[in-house]
């Protein structure tokens, strides 16, 4: 009845690249990307008739889901099932029973769903997930934090403001920053501590999102392997850059700004997971201490001088020895530095 596997985030780590590609493949079965049932739906008891005239932001994007679903299926795609499918989705109260059924056209198929905001899920509906799904299995993306904070700043930008997060003032993103859930969203300890709190280690699947650029094809067969399905399995959106932006760089200052708020956490991060984490914690240390004179620098950072540096560096040489594949299981990547 529920899923086999859920994305748990984190959000602007490369969760609908992942989607797209576990989507295509024939074992398995997805839903729409971010059902949220866990972390939204499960506290609202709100009608589909009163969704219809409330005024808050949830019944807005209910009404613009609801449409847009509606007129794929009955005008772009005409699918009796799809149909079928969509009127349970959007007109059924949301309970345990309802979630479940989202997952019936699976057919047989390993089935799952991403939603990046259940990374920031507490302990007690993460034990409300294991009560219904104990043998489910979890993947969690994770990304430099100095960079998913900046990508969550451009597209709370593109969503609610006029102009573009590169255009603003800093007073507007620092602004931006403080009320958003940028910190909690970007807290990847807390996320593994609560998740792991109910599943073992060999249940939660953590990926690097610099592995989606150095070795798609590498940690797509990892993962395909991880949920039990044909690993040769050659995605159709293998390459396919999601929700890419067109600037290829970061404010200096902002950076700076970043690197301060997030160092203990990417200390922490590379303290447990090494590798790309410790490209994470030099970033940090580097721009706090000797940021670079130049206004922007390049952006994602793995594409900028700080990482040959980080490589030539003495601590840069032991993280990066033999620096290939880095994501798994998180019981093998805690063994491993």
């Amino acid at each position: 009845m529920y899923p086999d596997f859920i994305g748990i985030g984190a959000q602007k780590s490369g969760t609908t690249w992942l989607h797209r590609n576990l989507q295509a493949h024939p074992q398995l079965w997805m839903p729409r990307k971010e059902i949220h049932y866990f972390d939204e739906k499960i506290d609202d008891d709100s009608t589909a008739l009163s969704r219809l005239f409330l005024k808050n932001s949830e019944a807005a994007r209910w009404r613009r889901q609801a449409w847009h679903w509606l007129k794929v299926y009955t005008l772009r795609r005409p699918s009796v099932g799809g149909l079928r499918w969509t009127l349970k989705y959007f007109l059924k109260p949301y309970n345990d029973d309802w979630y479940g059924k989202i997952f019936e056209p699976r057919k047989g198929r390993i089935a799952g769903e991403i939603t990046p905001a259940y990374s920031v899920l507490s302990k007690k509906k993460v034990a409300h997930v294991h009560e219904l799904m104990p043998d489910a299995k979890l993947i969690f993306m994770m990304r430099n934090p100095i960079e998913r904070a900046w990508s969550q700043a451009v597209m709370s930008f593109d969503k609610v403001q006029k102009g573009s997060a590169e255009s603003a003032s800093m007073e507007e993103i620092l602004d931006r920053f403080a009320r958003s859930s940028s910190s909690r969203l970007t807290n990847y300890l807390r996320t593994l501590e609560n998740w792991s709190a109910f599943y073992s280690e060999e249940q939660i699947f953590v990926g690097f999102l610099e592995d989606v650029s150095f070795f798609p094809g590498d940690l797509l067969e990892k993962i395909y392997r991880f949920l039990g399905v044909d690993p040769s399995f050659e995605p159709p959106f293998l390459n396919m850059k999601v929700h890419s932006r067109s600037s290829d760089t970061i404010s200096t200052s902002l950076a700076t700004y970043l690197a301060r708020k997030y160092g203990n956490e990417t200390e922490r991060l590379a303290a447990v997971f090494g590798g790309y984490a410790s490209f994470w914690s030099y970033c940090a240390r580097r721009l706090v201490e000797d940021p670079p004179e130049e206004e922007r620098m390049t952006y994602p950072l793995w594409a900028s001088a700080l990482w040959e540096e980080w490589r030539r560096s003495e601590q840069g040489s032991v993280g990066a020895k033999g620096l290939g594949l880095r994501s798994g299981p998180l019981s093998s990547l805690q063994a491993v530095r």
